[in-house]
């Protein structure tokens, strides 16, 4: 996805239903989807060999491959971050050990391009699954040190990692055997992944799938359809199931720590990472009024549930119903170097994520994947509009609030994973080979989508009345209406620090102003019922204008 700008505390309020408020969120943002009725009889389904598990000669010859010096090779480039994996990193004292960042840019704060871990860890007797996030941080950082965890007896415990910059590469201090020892995958040799990297991912969704965990109903939505996973045509983008839930807090000398109860006392800012999962739990479920799928916090198991990335995939595993949008071979993240499908990488992406492997990386799977982002993606943005616009945007810098997010960030999957060349469509702007066209102001914001074929040009008119085809919406800003006593102070830091934002291409940054809340039209939350600590928005949505044009 492409990189999207960070927002401070731009969803503090949407997770509280899940108790982890997300702030900095830059990340490569990029596709949505919901299925019409209209559409419903073009919805294609892959259908993915039984294969579950990848050679473990390729996961540790993929592991064994990024060592410190493959990763010294590209620590010159702006964002491409390196993570230092300890020894015995699955033990208690392994996961409580600060892991080093490094790399040009990849500063553990608000104004750099951070990175961040999330860790499962499965009662293989029990099926619980717990949450913890292994704190990242730069050499020299100021930290508070780390919890440590309490584990079952008999544990399996797999760990993902996601950045704010453009890539993460994993190494260790051990010639690569600490690496191999907890089956690190990076990718295949000379290709990373990107910004996604895995430590015994498949190994955990192995044993977790074993034990049978409880998995959360996902309920049905305001929207009157089952509520979306990050399987669902209705969330994904170009490059799914990359990135964490995982939130850290800082203070404004940068000192840093796991996000729990007693260090947020202290450190008022937080850092999180822009994703789908972040998208998906802290957007598009509240929005919709469905809720995520939480686990105990290991890191502060009396505090509130968090959500994560292993929680999502195995939520979408057990219940995302036909069309399901596994890791496609176009998606960027598994070409290989020269920008071709690799078999060997797909597996391995989609193996440490909880998904099927397939026998070949096939033009026919990136396809369908394609043709269910014209049927049913698509379509979506627009049948979930009523509850997206006006709905806090994850990313100001590129769109004015949810709808116009999701639909520039559609319009960049489609022509990222090259479907405008998989997928025969006729284009009424045959200047844009899209479906949906992203319109932008002299700024760069989104402020309006244009459906751009025939039959989404059909659904806006049966949704807005004849003639309309092109929605804008026009928000006004977040403001802080008012904040307990007791966190007034605490707060202020929160709701006025800028935040750090970056994008793929350049790995540039620039500072945005934060704002938080749950954006809905008219919403006021008073300070009695929010409790303490907890940052009180008013947002009003002044209009909503659409625009006529001649189709």
């Amino acid at each position: 996805m492409v990189l999207a700008p960070g927002l401070l505390a731009v969803a503090a309020g949407l997770l509280a239903a899940i108790a982890t408020p997300v702030a900095a969120l830059p990340k490569r943002w990029a596709a949505d989807g919901v299925t019409s009725s209209a559409d419903a009889a073009a919805v294609t389904t892959e259908t993915p060999t039984p294969t579950d598990t990848v050679n473990a000669a390729a996961v540790l010859a993929a592991a064994a491959t990024t060592t410190a010096a493959a990763a010294a090779a590209a620590t010159a480039v702006p964002g491409a971050c390196t993570v230092t994996v300890p020894a015995n990193a699955f033990t208690a004292t392994g996961l409580s050990t600060p892991w080093l960042v490094s790399g040009n840019g990849c500063t553990q704060n608000l104004l750099g391009m951070p990175t961040f871990a999330e860790c499962a860890v499965v009662d293989t007797t029990t099926g619980t699954i717990g949450i913890y996030s292994p704190l990242l941080i730069n050499k020299g950082q100021n930290f508070i040190k780390p919890t440590v965890p309490t584990l079952p007896a008999n544990n399996v415990v797999g760990c993902w990692f996601g950045t704010n910059g453009v890539s993460t590469t994993l190494v260790d201090a051990n010639n690569g055997n600490d690496l191999a020892a907890a089956k690190c995958v990076n990718g295949i040799a000379g290709s990373i992944f990107g910004q996604f990297a895995t430590c015994n991912g498949q190994a955990f969704f192995t044993a977790a799938n074993a034990a049978k965990p409880t998995i959360a109903a996902l309920g049905t939505g305001n929207n009157g359809k089952t509520c979306y996973t990050t399987r669902s045509f209705q969330l994904i983008d170009m490059d799914p199931s990359d990135n964490m839930v995982t939130t850290y807090l800082v203070n404004a000398n940068n000192k840093i720590g796991q996000k729990t109860t007693a260090n947020a006392k202290t450190l008022t800012t937080e850092l999180n990472n822009g994703s789908d999962n972040v998208l998906l739990d802290a957007f598009m479920r509240p929005a919709l009024g469905c809720t995520a799928f939480t686990a105990t916090n290991l890191a502060d198991p009396t505090g509130p549930q968090v959500g994560s990335a292993a929680l999502n995939e195995l939520q979408a595993a057990a219940l995302q119903a036909a069309p399901i949008a596994l890791v496609p071979p176009n998606d960027p993240m598994v070409l290989d170097g020269n920008g071709n499908m690799n078999t060997q990488k797909l597996n391995l992406y989609r193996t440490a994520v909880n998904q099927p492997a397939v026998n070949a990386a096939t033009k026919a799977d990136a396809t369908t994947f394609c043709q269910n982002m014209l049927s049913v993606s698509g379509p979506s943005i627009f049948t979930d509009k009523q509850f997206t616009v006006g709905f806090v945007t994850p990313d100001a810098v590129n769109a004015a609030d949810l709808f116009t997010f999701l639909g520039q960030r559609y319009e960049a999957s489609w022509m990222g994973l090259g479907c405008m060349d998989l997928v025969q469509v006729t284009y009424i702007n045959k200047t844009v080979t899209a479906p949906i066209i992203a319109n932008r102001d002299g700024n760069g914001v989104t402020q309006s989508l244009t459906p751009n074929t025939a039959a989404l040009v059909a659904l806006v008119k049966g949704l807005n009345g004849a003639g309309v085809s092109t929605i804008s919406t026009t928000a006004a800003a977040a403001t802080t209406a008012a904040t307990t006593a007791a966190t007034t102070k605490a707060t202020a830091t929160t709701t006025t620090a800028a935040a750090a934002t970056t994008t793929k291409a350049t790995a540039a940054t620039t500072t945005a102003t934060t704002t938080s809340a749950k954006a809905v039209a008219s919403t006021t939350t008073t300070a009695a019922a929010a409790g303490a600590g907890t940052v009180i928005v008013t947002v009003t949505v002044t209009s909503v204008t659409v625009v006529t044009q001649t189709v």
